[in-house]
């Protein structure tokens, strides 16, 4: 190969290489970008569970306190 062709063929490499760097970077910053969004949607469903739990525990609390009224207006056999 004469020179002019090595330097032509040098120059592609090197704009491939600064393509592929910039994909490496943005894949990097998508990775990172969707673990956070993961994390905030972990939390979010933690957060939502329990939330179920106490509400299933003040549900619990109603049923009874109704079942002791009903029995008391003898709308139900104790």
């Amino acid at each position: 190969m004469n020179e002019q062709t090595e330097n032509l063929v040098l120059e592609h490499l090197r704009h491939l290489r600064a393509g592929t760097d910039r994909i490496v970077d943005r894949l990097d910053d998508l990775t990172d970008r969707v673990g956070r969004l993961e994390v905030d949607m972990a939390q979010g469903f933690a957060r939502t569970e329990v939330a179920l739990a106490e509400h299933s525990v003040r549900f619990d609390k109603i049923e009874k306190g109704l079942d002791r009224i009903e029995t008391r207006l003898g709308l139900i056999e104790a």
